[in-house]
């Protein structure tokens, strides 16, 4: 019979062989190996492995974790990892979707997933075939500590996701960088499988990225990161010719230096908008709102409306920095206040 212990034991003795035995291959391409990961890094091309402990994430976290990724490159390989006949029916349209492949693995043990071994191994295989320089290890498990610091010890970048209260400060550590799922979930739970590419979202999506670009941006990336985030991505479909004719349709937005940059200004003014929101509530019954509810008038009265253009990642936070107004699950109240908050 096998122990959870004698798997935990075998997991990591496996890593350390596989590691040890392309050492020596490594070491013999070490000058071939070392130029190519300088001329990928130097040009930010991101070749991305997207590997998903599936069996402890929410199928729902997919969309925004893709939507993250696209600001950083595309994704060569994309695979989630468990016993694929125990998953959600929702994770099987999700991965379809999304063109992830399923990589299926039987519990050998109770209590100890076989998955998470099969998941390193294919990871360090990955890293010596040099099909990709960057992983996405989406997981919360803090058994995966080891293989991000092989990952790092290998030249890759490592970019870890999961879930804020689960996660060990180990498992952070060990990744180059690390992003939670709650603030990657759109802040009004908003799980729609509208496309990417309809003509009602294009806008607020290209703006959405110039914003988080610093409202400024080559038109070239900009074009890059609606490829990565649709595949199918294609400005005809909008009725024009190129991408910077189809910028310069919307309000706010503007190409500069011989259309080679996109820039976003909206004109629009914190103090009016903050004037506007207290109206609105306190003609509200019990003066008080959901946050969606306001989010979506709001984007009526001002066209173009974007809170991110203040500074804020979530429409929650932007209205909290309303003097005379607080935010408490999801709905917005007015209150009295003796000072005042300051927008920065």
């Amino acid at each position: 019979m096998i122990y959870k212990e004698d798997i935990g034991l075998i997991s990591s003795f496996l890593i350390e062989l596989t590691f040890s035995f392309h050492t020596y291959y490594a070491i013999l391409n070490i000058d071939k190996t070392m130029y190519r990961k300088e001329v990928h890094m130097e040009q930010n091309n991101y070749r991305i492995a997207l590997l998903i402990d599936s069996e402890n994430i929410s199928a729902k976290y997919i969309k925004p974790i893709m939507h993250e990724i696209a600001k950083y490159g595309r994704i060569v390989i994309a695979r989630f990892y468990g016993d694929i006949a125990n998953l959600p029916k929702e994770w099987h349209q999700t991965a379809l979707n999304y063109a992830i492949k399923p990589m299926h693995q039987y519990n050998v043990a109770s209590g100890k997933n076989a998955a998470d071994m099969a998941m390193a191994i294919d990871a360090l295989e990955m890293m010596y075939q040099e099909k990709v320089n960057t992983f996405f290890l989406i997981t919360s498990d803090s058994d995966f500590t080891p293989l991000a610091i092989k990952l790092r010890e290998g030249g890759m970048t490592v970019v870890g996701v999961g879930n804020e209260k689960k996660v060990t400060e180990a498992f952070k550590s060990a990744c180059n960088e690390f992003k939670y799922f709650e603030y990657l979930e759109d802040e009004d739970g908003n799980t729609s499988t509208t496309s990417d590419g309809d003509e009602d979202d294009i806008e607020k999506i290209i703006k959405d990225i110039i914003i988080d670009n610093g409202n400024k941006m080559p038109l070239s990336n900009l074009g890059n990161m609606l490829r990565n985030r649709s595949s199918d991505f294609d400005v005809r479909k909008y009725g024009v010719k190129n991408l910077s004719s189809l910028v310069n349709t919307f309000s706010g937005l503007r190409t500069i230096q011989n259309d080679m940059v996109v820039e976003f200004k909206s004109g629009l003014n914190f103090d009016e908008i903050a004037k506007k929101v207290i109206e609105i509530v306190s003609e509200q019954k019990a003066n008080k709102m959901l946050l969606s509810q306001l989010k979506q008038e709001l984007e009526e009265i001002f066209l173009g409306f974007n809170y991110k253009e203040f500074g804020f990642s979530q429409f929650g936070k932007f209205i909290a920095s309303i003097k005379s107004v607080s935010v408490s699950n999801n709905w917005v109240k007015l209150v009295k206040t003796n000072g005042s908050k300051k927008h920065k």
